[in-house]
């Protein structure tokens, strides 16, 4: 009985969500329906007031909406009702239309409409689109552009408001927009018809399911009532007292006894839980002192574990150190590409006599701190600090194919930081940095305490680059500007003589092309 409660219990439980699949369904419906009448509406005002202003944003806003609704561009965040309204009024940012969405009707295939229902917006949607048509003709009048018989707007002539305005505004424009709100009236009928079906029958279902749990619930309290009836009888004073007892032993009194005697099952029983009760008071006590020792041993184990792993990790790349507690004795790797960066502070030996230890450490610890959390940022890896020099490598322990994009905007990033934080500081603070790219062998070196660190030709020409630079630049080699040509800006610092190397080409990086007004503000502050 109780099972059939339950099961008539989750079937009720399934009706409401049934109930409340069907609302959600239905308003599913409705945003469908009137993002498609919203979409004709933004189409017609933005083509309007494009042929009265001649302003583009109005024609690119115009298109950017036939975009979203064929699925060619991905719809924004808070895209609904009066989006661009908001977005003319210059109250929310110029959408990003990044990368391909989904179409208006692909959502409409997916909202499990009738075929009949489907029709209905298809239909509004087709007549819509017949409707894009003609405002493309009166916004290519604007431009001076007109069908050349072909269907494209091949044919130039100047340009023409008033036949746009007409286009616009004449009776058969306004027969088309009516034509196109019928058929979404017309579903909007269909969904409600629909939907108030399905609710009432599921009403109808509930309703009956309801009295069936009430029916069964009424006999099951008549079984029970019955069958507590006779346990009274029969079973109720040593039952609680088995009950009492269970419970102290539970709630963790072990000295509590049923003092029970007899031979039938209640006696038999209350013996084997006074025994019961008397073996395990002894086991727990001897099983608390065990788990007591085995704790404080696991404890001290896992600090010892986590102290080590920690200073581990501190010293080493996280891939490497994982290396190392697989059992790894000696690691050492090449890799042909990676870009390498030494900064270093201008005239810091002059600058430590005038400062205290103490201020000195913290100097050094607040512009290394920056440069960290830069190395997290744009995932790189830092080598080491010698005196007030910063090495950092891109591509190295984690191979990258955009080590010197990362290095290059850690570069940038760096200086900004620095120069921010020098503003502030009592005594002038100036840097240099230093880039190449080329190959490296990085590797551990010592048995007892580790170092990772990086060999090769590559490693002594950033370095000279870093020696050979202009306080607050970003020297870099050609071979990095080759690299970087088409993302970056550069400013030619010309030939260099680099000890070992001879003459070789040397360039500033000033920016990234993709922040130009930075970059302007980069190149003026220097000059």
């Amino acid at each position: 009985m109780a099972s059939a409660v339950i099961v008539q219990g989750v079937i009720l439980r399934n009706l409401e969500k049934g109930v409340e699949a069907a609302e959600e369904r239905r308003h599913l419906s409705y945003k469908l329906a009137d993002e498609l009448r919203q979409s004709s509406d933004d189409l017609t005002r933005l083509a309007r007031t494009y042929a009265i202003t001649g302003e583009t944003r109005y024609r690119d806003y115009y298109r950017n909406i036939l975009d979203i609704r064929n699925g060619k561009a991905a719809r924004p965040e808070g895209y609904e009702g009066v989006y661009w309204d908001l977005v003319i009024a210059e109250v929310l940012p110029e959408p990003s239309l990044d990368g391909p969405g989904q179409s208006l009707e692909d959502r409409m295939q997916r909202a499990g409409f009738t075929v009949d229902e489907f029709s209905k917006l298809k239909e509004a949607q087709n007549r819509s689109d017949e409707l894009v048509r003609r405002e493309e003709v009166a916004m290519n009048a604007v431009e001076g552009k007109f069908d050349d018989g072909t269907g494209s707007f091949a044919q130039e002539r100047a340009p023409d408001l008033e036949l746009a305005s007409r286009i616009l505004h004449d009776e058969d424009y306004h027969a088309a927009k009516a034509a196109i709100m019928q058929p979404i009236g017309e579903f909007l009928s269909m969904i409600d018809r629909r939907t108030k079906t399905e609710l009432a029958d599921l009403n109808r279902q509930s309703q009956n399911d309801l009295i069936a749990i009430i029916a069964t619930s009424s006999l099951l309290l008549a079984l029970i009532a019955a069958m507590v009836w006779v346990l009274q009888r029969r079973l109720l004073r040593p039952s609680t007292v088995l009950m009492n007892t269970v419970e102290q032993i539970g709630a963790g009194n072990l000295d509590a006894r049923t003092d029970i005697s007899g031979k039938d099952e209640i006696g038999i029983l209350g013996k084997a839980i006074d025994s019961m009760a008397s073996r395990l008071a002894k086991a727990l006590s001897t099983a608390e002192k065990k788990a007591l020792e085995a704790e404080e041993q696991a404890t001290a184990l896992a600090e010892e574990r986590n102290h080590s792993e920690k200073l581990l990790h501190n010293i080493l790349p996280a891939i490497i150190a994982q290396r190392l507690q697989k059992g790894e004795s000696m690691i050492a790797d090449t890799y042909p590409e990676v870009t390498v960066l030494f900064a270093d502070i201008v005239g810091f030996t002059k600058l430590s006599t005038k400062l205290s230890p103490l201020e000195i450490v913290s100097m050094l610890n607040d512009v290394f701190h920056r440069f960290d959390e830069l190395v997290e940022e744009y995932e790189l890896e830092k080598i080491k600090t010698i005196g007030d020099c910063y090495m950092v490598v891109g591509g190295v322990p984690d191979r990258s194919s955009t080590h010197c994009q990362q290095v290059a905007n850690f570069a940038l990033a760096a200086l900004e930081s620095f120069e921010e934080y020098a503003k502030n500081f009592p005594e002038p603070l100036r840097i240099r940095i230093g880039m190449h790219t080329g190959t490296v062998v990085a590797g551990i070196v010592g048995t007892r305490k580790f170092a990772y660190d990086l060999w090769g030709d590559v490693v002594n020409v950033a370095s000279r680059y870093e020696s050979t630079g202009t306080p607050n630049k970003i020297h870099v080699s050609d071979s990095v500007r080759v690299r970087l040509a088409d993302d970056f800006e550069f400013e030619d610092a010309g030939e260099i003589e680099l000890k070992g190397k001879g003459e070789m080409r040397s360039w500033f990086l000033i920016g990234s092309k993709n922040q130009s007004t930075k970059v302007i503000r980069l190149k003026q502050k220097q000059k």
